[in-house]
């Protein structure tokens, strides 16, 4: 067999072991609950695999029916005992989501009936759903890859409309694109290396033109896979906000701003310094960007005791790996607030803004000496002075922060990024023994490798205990 017959028996490997295993799925007939649990109006079971036209026909009691309509009829058990009067419609699986024969079943939102025509599936040869079942038969009947898979729970768990956004452009097959890209390129190249191997015994090898041009590609794959794992600072951002903090001294003002922002009293507020000691956290919504807000323990150098020192150390934790700074002076404290180094260095004009409170009180410090090089609004908490402004100001300086104002389309998570390293570990192993002289053998071999651990993104290439690690994330029923 020759190097090039290997390159396509290796393409071709992965798709028939994800068809066994298929198959193998395929033998069950699953049924869930689709909707949440509860009571509702309606709620929406699901089945899928080989029984699933015959269930369907017992129930609406005819053989010849349309695909995708739906039929009215009284769900009736195994003992003939009327369970509820249901709509019932089937999908032949060209056109299901599974890939499979499927059939949905909308019945009164009460969870005794869904328990009880559940039953009586089951009792009729099905069985329960495992969690992330279906789509799990989706990505293995070839109706979604693994990425497209992975957006599904995505879409589901969104919490605002930029993540909404992203899950979106994952599900339509954005990031398989990118990935089936630099795959389809990675494999001219082994195909040209593996060419050489073949025939630079009987033909003149020029090293030095072939060290060129695969140099060349592999370096853009190389640019490309960074790319991708440099986007993965943006997945906590979009997923959960914009994480940030409030600092600055005891009494000046930070739990006031934070139910400010918030909209509601969620932190006490009082008079007396040093009310705050653990981190209070909420999300809101500013303009188009979801901010995950913590109201911090004050800042001061001498703590009033042990759980006032373990509120300052927490506080100070949880800025150092923040995303956006809203430091509270109080223009009538006596002195400019004292600020630890590690926090100072964190600070810059694109996620640091500096909030002068109590000016309507008399000024007692210097505060323009504080922090001088960050964007700064004075307001009043108390006479509400500024205060809405605040939020435009707080805009203004996300928009100048190319991290937290992102307008990327492709975000990997925590799975992708591995395997994006590794891959890319392996091409920059290609890349350096093309500087040097050539081994093509081993050469090879690194390309192969890097294109089967990418695989591991799409499902190309995968092994059973990442996907059931995969898919039990999902709810039950989908």
């Amino acid at each position: 067999m020759s190097k090039c017959q290997r390159i396509c028996l290796f393409a071709a490997l992965v798709p028939i072991e994800i068809a066994n295993v298929a198959q193998e799925m395929q033998r069950d007939t699953i049924v869930a609950l689709a909707t949440p649990a509860g009571i509702s109006a309606i709620a929406v079971i699901r089945i899928s695999g080989p029984l699933s036209q015959s269930l369907f026909c017992h129930s609406i009691s005819r053989g010849e029916f349309s695909p995708k309509t739906l039929y009215h009829c009284k769900y009736l058990s195994r003992g003939g005992q009327l369970l509820d009067d249901v709509l019932m419609v089937f999908f032949p699986s060209a056109g299901s989501y599974t890939g499979e024969d499927a059939v949905e079943i909308y019945c009164h939102g009460n969870m005794l009936i869904v328990e009880n025509i559940s039953a009586d599936l089951c009792a009729r040869g099905c069985r329960l759903a495992e969690p992330g079942e279906f789509t799990k038969r989706a990505f293995l009947n070839g109706k979604l890859d693994l990425c497209q898979a992975e957006a599904v729970a995505d879409v589901i768990h969104a919490t605002n409309e930029r993540a909404m956004q992203v899950a979106q452009n994952q599900l339509g097959g954005m990031l398989s694109d990118k990935i089936n890209g630099v795959s389809k390129d990675l494999l001219n190249v082994l195909a040209r290396v593996e060419m050489e191997i073949d025939f630079s015994e009987d033909e003149i090898f020029d090293e030095k033109t072939f060290s060129h041009d695969i140099l060349q590609k592999v370096e853009t794959a190389i640019k490309e896979l960074e790319t991708l794992i440099e986007n993965n600072k943006y997945h906590s951002i979009i997923n959960n906000g914009i994480s940030t903090v409030i600092l600055g001294e005891p009494n000046a003002g930070k739990s006031s701003l934070f139910n400010f922002l918030l909209g509601e009293d969620r932190a006490i507020v009082s008079e007396i310094s040093g009310t705050t000691r653990d981190i209070i956290s909420e999300k809101i919504v500013i303009g188009n960007n979801v901010l995950k807000i913590c109201d911090t323990a004050g800042l001061r150098s001498k703590a009033l005791g042990e759980i006032e020192k373990t509120g300052i150390a927490k506080a100070i934790t949880k800025a150092s790996s923040a995303d956006f700074f809203l430091m509270v002076v109080n223009i009538n404290s006596n002195t400019l607030p004292v600020i630890p180094r590690e926090i100072v260095n964190c600070l810059n004009d694109q996620n640091a803004l500096v909030v002068i409170n109590k000016i309507d009180l008399a000024k007692n410090c210097a505060v323009e000496d504080f922090l001088p090089h960050l964007d700064r609004i004075e307001i009043s908490m108390k006479n509400e002075t500024n205060p809405r402004i605040l939020k435009t100001k707080i805009l203004g300086v996300i928009s100048r922060n190319k991290i937290l104002n992102n307008d990327i389309d492709i975000v990997v998570n925590a799975r992708h990024i591995d395997i994006l390293r590794r891959a890319n570990a392996c091409l920059k192993a290609v890349q350096s023994k093309l500087l040097r002289p050539l081994c093509v053998e081993t050469i090879a071999s690194d390309i192969r490798q890097s294109l089967e651990i990418l695989g591991e993104i799409t499902g190309a290439y995968d092994n059973e205990k990442m996907l059931d690690l995969i898919f039990s994330n999902f709810c039950i029923g989908k």
